[in-house]
């Protein structure tokens, strides 16, 4: 079954709104030292990167127009198979600095398709 371009904004959005949530008002030095919320991050980034990656190869046009799509993609390689390199130093400025502008993206994205028919 082909998906449409909105089931990837979707579930790279829900995602992405996860991250506050789990990093709530944790400083770096707590995240640091909370393992399962480091892993309940990097799943919710591996999620979103993997959804646009799934996107880049279905709508290429679309994909374009996420700032730093390229890198975001890249990020989710590394936090898939980058095990031993993982600064999470740099997740945790991610999930603090990042997310909310990326997920401000994808709902302006998600705002351009008819609600008749969507995946929501």
């Amino acid at each position: 079954m082909l998906k449409q371009p909105d089931v990837y904004l979707e579930l790279a959005l829900r995602a992405l709104q996860r991250v506050p949530k789990f990093l709530a008002d944790r400083t770096l030095v707590q995240y640091l030292d909370d393992e399962l919320c480091q892993s309940a991050i990097e799943r919710q980034l591996e999620i979103a990167g993997e959804a646009l990656s799934q996107l880049r190869k279905f709508d290429g046009v679309l994909f374009g127009r996420i700032p730093d799509g390229d890198l975001i993609v890249g990020f989710r390689n590394v936090l898939a198979h980058g095990y031993a390199t993982l600064d999470h130093r740099r997740v945790f400025d991610i999930a603090a600095t990042r997310t909310a502008e990326l997920a401000g993206v994808l709902e302006q994205l998600l705002a351009e398709f008819p609600e008749e028919g969507a995946s929501r």
